[in-house]
C-alpha cells in the first residue's frame, strides 16, 4: 500500500497576500496522482499522558521588586510608555497569521500551572505566561502560551483530580452547568478516551493522518472535474446507509445508524474523499436542511438533519486521534516556553515531532494575531469616535474585571518574539525538521516567496522534484491536513487553519482542483430566490418579547437616528429599556403605573412591528424553524428532565 506523509503548515503574511492574488498565469499540475492512502490503524493501548491540575487564583497580591524587563500588575497601564525604547527593540517580524472564527468541540490543553506556593506570590500574569503556565484566575481558566482562556470552563478546585474525559459539571456557586476539561480527547463513538495504537509509531502516524487502501480509494473517490453537491450528498448517504432492525418489533429497514454508531463503509468513504468533504460539506448539509425546512418539506428536512449529524460524528471520530496527539504536544511545548534547546524536549518519533511543530506554528500564528490586534488598538484614538472599533478589535475577554489573558502591546510583543525564536530553533535542527512530511517542509520554504505564480513555479520546478513528490499529492496532503486542523478548537488553532486554507487555494490555481462546486450552495452567489440559488433558504423576523435584548437594541437604533425626541426623552427611554431588560433603574424611580400594565400586556400579545432597516423586506413569523418541533433538539426522542421524575410529597 502506497503512503505519503502528511504534515504541518505556516505561510508568511507577505507571501500569503501575494499568493492569494490568484494570478491567471497558473501552472497546470501533472495528471499523475500518487495515493496518499494510509491504513486506519487499530487502536489498543491508551496513550501516555501525565495528570495536570489547574491552580486557583492567588488570593493575596504582594508587591515584589522585579527586574526592569518584567512589568508589574500595578504598572501595566503605564508599561508601553515606560518601556517604549525596549519595546521597539523587541518588536517581532510577523511571519504568519490568518483569521479566526471556527467552531470545534475539542477541549483545551492541560498545561501545568504554578504550585500552591508560587500562586501565593506576586508572580505577574506575564511571568506566568513566559514560564509556560496558565494564568491563574478565580473561577476562570486562564490562557497559556499554547491554549486560550475560557470563561465557560470550570477550573479544578484544590485537591480535585482532573477527569479522564471532558465532562459537564454544575458550578456550586451559580448552579450553572460548565465544562470541565479532561486529560484525554473523548471519542464520541465509544464515549471513552481516545486510544492510540500500541503497535508502534508508524501506526500512530497512520491514526494521526488516516487513509485507505488504493482499491478502496478508487471505489469511493469523487471525480472532482464533474461531481456536484447533490451527487456528493447522495453518495455519502449511500455509504452511511446500513440494514437496521428493531429488536422489539422485528421490523427491518435501511437507514443511517442511530447515534453514536457508525459503519466501516462510511468511514472509508469519508477518508477516501477527506480533502473534498470536511467543513464545506458540513456547511452544505446544514444549508440544505434549512432550505428543505423553509419549504415545509418536513420529511426531507429530517432526513438531511440525520445525515448531517451523522457526518459530524464521523468527522469527530476520524479526527479524534489527531486531536489527542496535538494535545499531548501542547503539554510538551507549553511548559518549555522560552527554552531554545529544542532537542531536549521536542525530539521523538515522527508523529510526535510533527505535532510539536504544529503546536509551535499555531502558537506563532495566534500570538501574531494578538500582536496585530494590540498594534491596532494602540493606534486607535482614545475617544468616542473609535468606540465601536475598540469593541470589535482583539479578545473581548480583556474587558473582564481581572482579565485572564495577556493583551497589552509590550507584553504581547515579548511573547510573540520568543515564539518565533522557538520555531526558528526547531526548523534549524536537522534532526527535528528535515525528515518531517513534505507538506511541512514546503510551507517553511514558501515563507519567503512572493506572488502566486512564483509560489506555484517553485512548487512544480524545485520543491516537488527535490522531495520526490508529485504536485497533486502535495496539494491533497495540504487539504487533508487542513481538514484535521479545522476540527481543532478555533482558539488558538483558527489563525493557522485559515492560513493553511488560503495556501490550499493559492496552490490549486490553474488546476482542476481549483473548481469549487460548494460555492453556490454556501456563499449566496446566485441571488436570494429558490429558483436560482440552490443553497437559499428564506429567513424571517420574530415576535420578540417586550423585555428582550432585540427590542432594546431596536429602540437604540431609533435613538441613533435622532427620532426619539429631546435629550430628556432619550434619557428616559434608555433608563426605561435598561430597567426592563436588566431589572434595575439608573436613576431610581417608583413602581410602574397600574393603569398602564394591562395596556402593555395587550401590546405584547400583538405582532411586533420590526423596524424596516432590520426587516429588509423579509416575511414575519413564518414558523418553519419550529417545523421539526422538539425533534430539532432531541433527535426525535422525548427529552427527559430531572424535574419530570419528581413526585408530590403527600402529607
Amino acid at each position: 500500500m502506497a503512503s505519503t506523509s502528511i504534515g504541518g503548515l505556516l505561510f508568511s503574511s507577505a507571501a500569503l497576500i501575494a499568493a492569494l492574488s490568484l494570478s491567471a498565469e497558473g501552472f497546470v499540475a501533472p495528471s499523475s496522482h500518487s495515493s496518499l492512502a494510509r491504513s486506519y490503524a487499530p487502536a489498543s493501548d491508551s496513550s501516555p499522558s501525565a495528570l495536570y491540575n489547574r491552580q486557583a487564583r492567588r488570593k493575596d497580591k504582594k508587591k515584589k521588586k522585579r527586574s526592569s524587563l518584567v512589568i508589574d500588575d500595578d504598572d501595566e497601564d503605564n508599561a508601553p510608555a515606560a518601556n517604549s525604547q525596549s519595546y521597539k527593540k523587541q518588536e517581532p517580524i510577523l511571519l504568519g497569521g490568518g483569521e479566526i472564527g471556527f467552531d470545534s468541540e475539542v477541549g483545551e490543553s492541560k498545561i501545568p500551572v504554578a504550585t500552591s506556593a508560587s500562586s501565593q506570590s506576586s508572580k505577574s500574569k506575564l511571568d506566568q505566561e513566559l514560564s509556560g503556565e496558565r494564568i491563574a484566575e478565580e473561577g476562570i481558566v486562564g490562557e497559556s502560551v499554547t491554549s486560550a482562556a475560557s470563561v465557560s470552563d470550570m477550573p479544578l478546585e484544590p485537591g480535585m483530580m482532573q477527569p479522564d474525559v471532558t465532562t459537564i459539571v454544575t458550578d456550586p456557586d451559580t448552579g450553572i452547568a460548565r465544562i470541565q476539561q479532561g486529560k484525554y480527547v473523548m471519542d464520541k463513538v465509544t464515549g471513552k478516551a481516545v486510544i492510540l495504537s500500541s503497535l508502534g509509531p508508524e501506526y500512530r502516524l497512520a491514526q494521526m493522518f488516516p487513509g485507505v487502501p488504493p482499491e478502496v480509494r478508487e471505489q469511493y473517490r469523487f471525480d472532482w472535474k464533474t461531481v456536484t453537491v447533490p451527487e456528493m450528498v447522495e453518495q455519502l448517504k449511500q455509504a452511511c446507509t446500513v440494514p437496521l432492525k428493531n429488536s422489539q418489533t422485528g421490523k427491518e429497514w435501511l437507514g443511517v445508524p442511530p447515534f453514536p454508531q457508525i459503519s466501516n463503509p462510511a468511514v472509508e468513504f469519508v477518508l477516501s474523499n477527506r480533502d473534498y468533504l470536511g467543513h464545506r460539506m458540513k456547511k452544505a448539509l446544514g444549508r440544505l436542511k434549512l432550505r428543505s425546512q423553509s419549504q415545509f418539506k418536513k420529511e426531507e428536512a429530517a432526513e438531511l438533519r440525520e445525515l448531517w449529524k451523522h457526518f459530524l460524528l464521523l468527522e469527530d471520530h476520524i479526527s479524534a486521534p489527531f486531536r489527542q496527539i496535538v494535545l499531548n504536544a501542547e503539554t510538551v511545548v507549553g511548559p518549555n516556553f522560552g527554552n531554545l534547546d529544542m532537542k531536549s524536549y521536542c525530539n521523538g518519533e515522527l508523529y510526535e515531532r510533527t505535532a510539536n511543530y504544529l503546536v509551535l506554528k499555531s502558537m506563532v500564528a495566534h500570538w501574531e494575531k494578538k500582536y496585530n490586534d494590540a498594534m491596532e488598538l494602540d493606534a486607535l484614538p482614545d475617544d468616542e469616535s473609535a468606540f465601536m472599533a475598540q469593541l470589535y478589535t482583539g479578545d473581548p475577554k480583556r474587558y473582564l474585571p481581572d482579565p485572564p489573558i495577556i493583551f497589552r502591546l509590550a507584553e504581547v510583543s515579548r511573547i510573540t518574539s520568543m515564539a518565533q525564536q522557538m520555531v526558528k530553533a526547531f526548523v534549524d535542527e536537522e534532526e527535528l525538521f528535515d525528515d518531517l512530511p513534505a507538506e511541512v517542509k514546503f510551507i517553511e520554504r514558501a515563507l519567503s516567496i512572493k506572488g502566486g505564480t512564483a509560489l506555484r513555479q517553485f512548487m512544480l520546478e524545485e520543491f516537488c522534484p527535490n522531495e520526490n513528490v508529485d504536485p497533486a499529492s502535495l496539494r491533497e496532503g495540504l487539504k487533508r491536513l487542513y481538514q484535521q486542523m479545522f476540527n481543532m478548537q478555533s482558539d488558538p488553532y483558527g489563525d493557522l487553519t485559515m492560513t493553511l486554507w488560503n495556501l490550499c487555494v493559492a496552490t490549486s490555481v490553474g488546476t482542476d482542483e481549483a473548481r469549487d462546486p460548494y460555492e453556490e450552495y454556501i456563499a449566496n452567489v446566485k441571488g436570494t430566490k429558490y429558483e436560482n440559488n440552490p443553497g437559499f433558504f428564506q429567513t424571517y423576523t420574530f415576535n420578540h418579547d417586550k423585555n428582550s435584548l432585540v427590542r432594546f437594541l431596536d429602540s437604540s437604533k431609533t435613538i441613533e437616528k435622532a427620532t426619539a425626541g429631546s435629550a430628556e426623552d432619550v434619557s428616559r427611554q434608555i433608563q426605561g429599556e435598561a430597567m426592563q431588560l436588566l431589572g434595575f433603574s439608573f436613576g431610581g424611580g417608583g413602581s410602574p403605573n397600574p393603569a398602564t400594565i394591562s395596556a402593555d400586556t395587550d401590546r405584547v400579545e400583538k405582532d411586533y412591528d420590526v423596524p424596516e432597516d432590520r426587516a429588509i423586506g423579509r416575511p414575519h413569523m413564518m414558523g418553519w424553524l419550529d417545523l421539526l418541533g422538539d425533534e430539532e433538539l432531541t433527535g426525535g426522542k422525548k427529552e427527559e428532565f430531572e424535574a419530570d421524575k419528581w413526585e408530590e410529597v403527600k402529607s
